[in-house]
């Protein structure tokens, strides 16, 4: 029996209770870093130990660096030596085990031009024998190297631990801003994930012509239990299908609690932490990266006193278009051009959790985590003060204020409804305006969180009621191409009870596309939340966003393709389906492989929230497919059933059903 969770019922209080686990902890790690030492190749070595974890120092870049990056004429290879560890790290003052790469985060941000090439070497050094890890390169096509996409199950298995072999690589041919993150469980969210840059002398903006100086920000939310062990909670009983709720905010992995508040079984200090500032100089124009790197809120930017002139959306560059309020759903990325005009000698940069999304509220989280960008020389506080005190309706003598209040006043529009929905980017205009060509098939999708009997009531997610869970040491791109027999792979039990899937094994949604089929996606959302799906190895055009307040009413209906927008729509690669909505995309599927498609929210996308697109694969090249690759998967199909994850309620059932055989051998024997 599927039992939909249509209603879901909101607390004052509600109290987690989350199993404490522990792996080793290993805290020195050897870090490499490179130089470059010619046109052609960056050169590594290994400096001393570091024994203790550090934030990540490297997130910004200068304009010098940007500018000398840029002006390269010849395409170069970057290597990169990744070690990854456990750690204990307090990013926020609450000390918590981590998984870093090369003892640093966020991890390292990689900055290149368009034409270059990346390989990177990963160490696994987790030490705990089911922790394989991978890496994805969100936003990348991929085009030619679907193998190096990083999604286990899909395109590898994970690297096992002690492995000195993989290596990611591939070659750089878009510009913009993404990020990289792995793929493997929740590890995103324990530390593995940092930034990615792609410059283009092509680029419609421009340092030195349209802005000064670049600022790098990777906001998300951050969690003072393992990845772990809040899964285990969410899948469980007691949590009532309600999503962990984060316990602060990170601005480039730093943020602050307050240990009176925070739970006492965790050790905290609330004065080793803070929150970067920033600093502007009057004239010069900013170009802001912002990454919503989340592992489940949806985020609001703002700054006050300063317009946004958004120029880009998930890589794909758009004309200007301001705005004082920016929504950023988890995955997303936006780039806006800020004029530094302020009469403030200090502003306040609002960074909010749209805590509409969350099912309860953990006593220590702060919903808001602002932090302060400076000016560098002085300017008058109160003849600015004087230009914007119409805007303070709760003020009517300036007697009144404090001094906290002298420092900005927020955009009234920057105080958003709590509606936990995506930014309204029907105004983006790309800049290179694309004939949208027409559809050629249309695939109806709906992605579902359920509560199942059959599971002890555990919240699964369901794209058409089927749960992802992969074939154990058989990634379907070697399955595709008969390397390895999915049905001779360790059975799954599956969510749905059904059969593992015959070809592809486990429990799976294989969508298969011929090559240049322009494909429609409608996703209807009925859930009593928001869901932004992240598509593999494509951009894709939004047609239609849709919500409808009365439930059932938002679903899509055939009339609704006169409205679509066919004019140089927006073409992004996350996209948020709104609670109680539908959005229509379409995508040409010319990149050969298999692509995942997904919702970002970690624990919907770990409980099963995703399917793929087998795009042309009589057009790809199955000898990328590595022995390295290969040795992989042999070594996860000889852990075999040591790696299965027993549903909830499996033990009791398999103890139920041993007791009934005994019962029905007695019976028989007394016959």
């Amino acid at each position: 029996m599927l039992t939909f969770r249509s209603t879901r019922f909101k607390y004052s209080l509600w109290v987690c209770v989350i199993s404490l686990w522990q792996h080793e902890r290993v805290q020195s790690i050897s870090i490499s870093v490179v130089t470059q030492v010619s046109n052609s190749v960056l050169a590594l070595h290994k400096p001393e130990i570091s024994k203790s974890p550090m934030v990540n120092d490297q997130i910004q870049a200068s304009a010098e660096e940007i500018r000398a990056l840029i002006s390269r004429r010849r395409p170069i290879t970057h290597e990169f030596d990744w070690h990854i560890k456990s750690a204990e790290f307090s990013p926020d003052g609450v000390v918590r085990e981590m998984f870093l790469v090369n003892n640093i985060f966020p991890g390292p941000v990689i900055r290149a031009k368009r034409g270059d090439r990346i390989r990177i070497r990963v160490h696994n050094e987790l030490d705990v024998f089911n922790q394989s890890t991978s890496l994805h390169f969100h936003g990348l096509y991929q085009r030619g190297t679907n193998v190096m996409d990083g999604v286990p199950g899909v395109t590898q298995c994970g690297i096992p631990i002690h492995d000195e072999n993989f290596v990611y690589d591939f070659n750089l041919t878009q510009s913009g801003s993404f990020w990289w993150h792995s793929h493997s469980k929740t590890q995103r969210i324990d530390g593995i994930m940092g930034g990615l840059i792609v410059y283009d002398s092509e680029e419609r903006y421009q340092i030195d012509r349209d802005y000064d100086e670049e600022i790098y920000l990777i906001l998300h939310d951050h969690y003072h239990e393992t990845g772990a062990n809040m899964f285990d909670w969410y899948l469980s009983r007691e949590s009532a299908g309600f999503e962990p709720v984060p316990d602060s905010g990170l601005i480039n992995g730093q943020g602050t609690v307050d240990c009176e508040r925070a739970k006492r079984k965790y050790e905290c200090h609330s004065d080793s932490t803070k929150r970067p500032k920033f600093k502007f100089q009057h004239g010069k124009k900013y170009r802001l990266r912002i990454l919503n790197a989340s592992a489940f809120a949806e985020l609001t930017f703002s700054i006050d006193d300063h317009v946004l002139d958004i120029i880009e959306a998930d890589s794909i560059e758009v004309q200007r278009y301001p705005v004082h309020m920016l929504t950023i759903a988890p995955g997303q990325r936006y780039s806006a051009i800020v004029t530094a005009a302020s009469g403030f000698s200090a502003v306040v940069m609002r960074i909010q959790m749209q805590t509409s999304c969350f099912q309860y509220r953990p006593r220590v989280l702060d919903k808001n985590f602002d932090t302060v960008v400076e000016y560098q020389e002085e300017k008058s506080i109160l003849t600015k003060f004087s230009q914007k005190f119409s805007r303070r309706n709760d003020v009517k003598d300036e007697s009144e204020l404090l001094p906290e209040d002298l420092y900005s006043i927020p955009w009234e529009d920057a105080i958003p409804a709590e509606e936990c929905e995506d930014l309204d980017t029907s105004k983006l205009v790309p800049v290179e305006s694309m004939i949208v060509p027409n559809r050629t098939m249309r695939i109806f999708m709906e992605p579902k969180n359920m509560n199942l009997d059959r599971v002890e009531q555990a919240n699964y997610g369901f794209i058409n009621r089927t749960s992802f869970q992969p074939a154990i040491g058989a990634p379907n791109i070697q399955v595709a191409f008969n390397m390895v027999n999915a049905e001779e792979t360790v059975h799954i039990p599956t969510v749905s009870g059904r059969e593992n899937t015959k070809f592809w094994g486990g429990e799976q949604l294989v969508s298969e596309i011929p090559y240049g089929a322009v494909v429609d996606l409608v996703l209807h959302n009925s859930d009593d939340t928001s869901h932004p799906f992240h598509l593999h190895g494509h951009d894709f055009w939004v047609l239609r966003e849709y919500r409808e307040l009365v439930a059932g009413a938002g679903r899509w209906h055939e009339q609704f393709e006169s409205e679509y927008r066919l004019d140089n729509p927006i073409r992004r690669d996350t996209v948020t389906v709104p609670l109680r909505g539908h959005v229509v995309i379409r995508f040409v599927a010319d990149n050969p492989g298999i692509w995942a498609f997904h919702c970002h929210i970690v624990w919907h996308l770990g409980a099963g929230m995703m399917m793929q697109f087998a795009t042309g694969l009589d057009h790809f090249n199955s000898r990328t497919i590595s022995p390295v690759m290969k040795s992989h998967c042999e070594v996860e199909r000889e852990l075999g059933q040591r790696l299965l994850r027993p549903l909830p309620g499996e033990e009791l059932r398999q103890k139920i059903k041993h007791n009934k055989e005994l019962a029905k051998g007695s019976s028989l024997s007394r016959l």
